[in-house]
Protein backbone atom coordinates (compact mmCIF):
# COMPACT_ATOMS: atom_id res chain seq x y z
CA UNK A 1 0.00 0.00 0.00
CA UNK A 2 1.13 3.56 -0.61
CA UNK A 3 2.66 5.67 2.13
CA UNK A 4 0.09 7.21 4.44
CA UNK A 5 -2.30 4.33 3.89
CA UNK A 6 -5.33 3.95 6.14
CA UNK A 7 -7.34 0.81 6.85
CA UNK A 8 -10.82 1.13 8.30
CA UNK A 9 -11.52 -1.66 10.78
CA UNK A 10 -15.26 -2.05 11.30
CA UNK A 11 -15.77 -4.08 14.47
CA UNK A 12 -18.89 -6.21 14.04
CA UNK A 13 -18.15 -9.43 15.91
CA UNK A 14 -20.17 -8.96 19.10
CA UNK A 15 -23.05 -11.13 20.20
CA UNK A 16 -25.43 -8.24 21.04
CA UNK A 17 -26.27 -9.91 24.35
CA UNK A 18 -27.96 -6.83 25.85
CA UNK A 19 -29.95 -6.25 22.67
CA UNK A 20 -31.18 -9.84 22.38
CA UNK A 21 -30.68 -10.17 18.60
CA UNK A 22 -27.85 -9.25 16.20
CA UNK A 23 -27.82 -5.45 16.13
CA UNK A 24 -25.51 -5.58 13.11
CA UNK A 25 -28.53 -6.78 11.09
CA UNK A 26 -31.04 -4.21 12.41
CA UNK A 27 -32.81 -2.28 9.68
CA UNK A 28 -32.08 1.44 9.65
CA UNK A 29 -34.45 2.67 6.98
CA UNK A 30 -34.22 0.15 4.16
CA UNK A 31 -30.75 -1.21 4.88
CA UNK A 32 -29.07 -3.06 7.74
CA UNK A 33 -26.90 -1.17 10.21
CA UNK A 34 -23.79 -3.14 9.19
CA UNK A 35 -24.38 -2.53 5.47
CA UNK A 36 -25.00 1.19 6.07
CA UNK A 37 -21.78 1.58 8.06
CA UNK A 38 -19.77 -0.50 5.58
CA UNK A 39 -21.06 1.73 2.75
CA UNK A 40 -20.00 4.85 4.68
CA UNK A 41 -16.55 3.37 5.33
CA UNK A 42 -16.15 2.45 1.65
CA UNK A 43 -17.12 6.00 0.63
CA UNK A 44 -14.38 7.62 2.74
CA UNK A 45 -10.78 8.16 1.63
CA UNK A 46 -9.33 5.10 3.39
CA UNK A 47 -7.36 2.62 1.30
CA UNK A 48 -9.32 -0.42 2.43
CA UNK A 49 -12.14 -1.55 4.69
CA UNK A 50 -11.80 -4.60 6.91
CA UNK A 51 -14.86 -5.96 8.71
CA UNK A 52 -14.27 -8.15 11.77
CA UNK A 53 -17.07 -10.69 12.22
CA UNK A 54 -17.68 -13.27 14.93
CA UNK A 55 -21.20 -13.95 16.22
CA UNK A 56 -23.59 -14.47 13.30
CA UNK A 57 -20.58 -14.40 10.94
CA UNK A 58 -22.39 -16.14 8.06
CA UNK A 59 -25.40 -13.80 8.19
CA UNK A 60 -23.16 -10.73 8.29
CA UNK A 61 -21.05 -12.02 5.38
CA UNK A 62 -24.25 -12.47 3.38
CA UNK A 63 -25.35 -8.94 4.29
CA UNK A 64 -22.07 -7.55 2.94
CA UNK A 65 -22.05 -9.51 -0.33
CA UNK A 66 -20.93 -7.51 -3.35
CA UNK A 67 -19.01 -4.88 -1.37
CA UNK A 68 -15.30 -4.29 -2.03
CA UNK A 69 -14.07 -5.03 1.47
CA UNK A 70 -12.21 -7.71 3.38
CA UNK A 71 -13.94 -9.82 6.01
CA UNK A 72 -11.88 -11.44 8.76
CA UNK A 73 -13.30 -13.68 11.45
CA UNK A 74 -12.64 -13.46 15.17
CA UNK A 75 -13.12 -17.01 16.44
CA UNK A 76 -12.67 -15.72 20.01
CA UNK A 77 -15.25 -12.93 19.83
CA UNK A 78 -16.82 -14.05 23.12
CA UNK A 79 -13.66 -13.00 25.00
CA UNK A 80 -14.48 -9.34 24.37
CA UNK A 81 -13.89 -6.34 22.15
CA UNK A 82 -10.10 -6.44 22.52
CA UNK A 83 -9.93 -9.75 20.64
CA UNK A 84 -11.71 -8.19 17.65
CA UNK A 85 -9.40 -5.17 17.69
CA UNK A 86 -6.41 -7.52 17.62
CA UNK A 87 -7.80 -9.55 14.69
CA UNK A 88 -8.45 -6.33 12.77
CA UNK A 89 -5.05 -4.80 13.52
CA UNK A 90 -3.25 -8.00 12.49
CA UNK A 91 -5.22 -8.01 9.21
CA UNK A 92 -4.29 -4.35 8.63
CA UNK A 93 -0.68 -4.69 9.74
CA UNK A 94 0.67 -3.23 6.50
CA UNK A 95 -1.07 0.15 6.86
CA UNK A 96 0.15 3.38 8.46
CA UNK A 97 -2.99 3.85 10.55
CA UNK A 98 -6.12 1.93 11.55
CA UNK A 99 -9.44 3.76 11.75
CA UNK A 100 -11.51 1.84 14.31
CA UNK A 101 -15.30 1.93 13.91
CA UNK A 102 -18.02 0.22 15.93
CA UNK A 103 -21.06 -1.33 14.27
CA UNK A 104 -23.52 0.23 16.75
CA UNK A 105 -22.91 3.96 16.14
CA UNK A 106 -25.56 4.71 13.50
CA UNK A 107 -24.48 8.32 12.90
CA UNK A 108 -20.94 7.48 11.79
CA UNK A 109 -20.59 8.76 8.24
CA UNK A 110 -18.06 9.30 5.46
CA UNK A 111 -17.64 13.02 6.20
CA UNK A 112 -16.64 12.34 9.79
CA UNK A 113 -14.28 9.56 8.69
CA UNK A 114 -12.67 11.85 6.10
CA UNK A 115 -12.28 14.61 8.69
CA UNK A 116 -10.50 12.15 10.99
CA UNK A 117 -8.24 10.96 8.13
CA UNK A 118 -7.46 14.55 7.09
CA UNK A 119 -6.55 15.51 10.66
CA UNK A 120 -4.34 12.43 11.01
CA UNK A 121 -2.49 13.10 7.77
CA UNK A 122 -2.08 16.85 8.30
CA UNK A 123 -0.89 16.71 11.91
CA UNK A 124 0.97 13.40 12.03
CA UNK A 125 -0.54 12.89 15.48
CA UNK A 126 -0.26 9.35 16.90
CA UNK A 127 -4.07 9.23 17.13
CA UNK A 128 -7.19 11.18 16.20
CA UNK A 129 -10.31 10.46 18.24
CA UNK A 130 -13.95 11.45 18.08
CA UNK A 131 -15.03 13.69 20.94
CA UNK A 132 -18.49 13.39 22.50
CA UNK A 133 -20.12 13.46 25.91
CA UNK A 134 -17.04 14.99 27.65
CA UNK A 135 -14.85 12.09 26.52
CA UNK A 136 -13.04 10.68 23.50
CA UNK A 137 -13.66 7.44 21.67
CA UNK A 138 -14.26 5.80 18.33
CA UNK A 139 -14.31 6.30 15.46
CA UNK A 140 -10.62 6.85 16.08
CA UNK A 141 -7.59 6.61 13.83
CA UNK A 142 -4.55 5.10 15.51
CA UNK A 143 -1.04 5.20 14.08
CA UNK A 144 0.85 1.97 13.47
CA UNK A 145 3.33 3.18 16.11
CA UNK A 146 0.58 2.35 18.66
CA UNK A 147 -0.37 -1.06 17.20
CA UNK A 148 1.74 -2.84 19.86
CA UNK A 149 -0.46 -1.13 22.50
CA UNK A 150 -3.64 -2.26 20.72
CA UNK A 151 -2.29 -5.83 20.62
CA UNK A 152 -1.85 -5.76 24.43
CA UNK A 153 -5.53 -5.01 25.13
CA UNK A 154 -7.41 -7.62 27.17
CA UNK A 155 -11.05 -8.58 27.74
CA UNK A 156 -13.75 -6.09 26.81
CA UNK A 157 -11.32 -3.16 26.71
CA UNK A 158 -11.47 -0.95 23.68
CA UNK A 159 -8.97 1.65 22.51
CA UNK A 160 -10.05 4.39 24.95
CA UNK A 161 -7.20 3.81 27.41
CA UNK A 162 -4.68 4.13 24.58
CA UNK A 163 -6.33 7.32 23.35
CA UNK A 164 -6.32 8.82 26.85
CA UNK A 165 -2.64 7.92 27.28
CA UNK A 166 -1.93 10.10 24.23
CA UNK A 167 -3.80 13.11 25.63
CA UNK A 168 -0.90 15.54 25.08
CA UNK A 169 -0.60 14.57 21.40
CA UNK A 170 -4.15 13.36 20.74
CA UNK A 171 -6.11 15.21 18.06
CA UNK A 172 -9.88 15.44 18.51
CA UNK A 173 -12.75 15.75 16.04
CA UNK A 174 -16.14 16.82 17.39
CA UNK A 175 -18.82 14.14 16.92
CA UNK A 176 -21.69 14.89 19.36
CA UNK A 177 -23.82 12.08 17.89
CA UNK A 178 -21.04 9.62 18.71
CA UNK A 179 -22.67 9.31 22.12
CA UNK A 180 -25.61 7.58 20.40
CA UNK A 181 -25.10 3.86 20.16
CA UNK A 182 -27.52 0.97 19.99
CA UNK A 183 -27.18 -1.33 22.99
CA UNK A 184 -30.83 -1.91 23.86
CA UNK A 185 -34.16 -1.92 22.04
CA UNK A 186 -34.88 1.40 23.80
CA UNK A 187 -31.84 2.91 22.06
CA UNK A 188 -33.28 1.77 18.71
CA UNK A 189 -36.72 3.20 19.50
CA UNK A 190 -35.12 6.56 20.39
CA UNK A 191 -33.56 6.96 16.94
CA UNK A 192 -35.36 9.48 14.74
CA UNK A 193 -37.21 7.83 11.88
Amino acid sequence: MKSGSISVILLAAGGSSRFGRPKQLLKIGTTSLIRKLADEALACRANEVIVVVGAEADKIRKELEGLDLRIVENKNWETGLSSSIKVGVKAAGHCDGALLMLCDQPYTGRYLLNEIIDRFQSTEAPAVASEYGQTVGVPALISKSLFPELLKLRGDSGAKSILLNQKEKLERVSFPKGAVDIDTSGDLEALPR
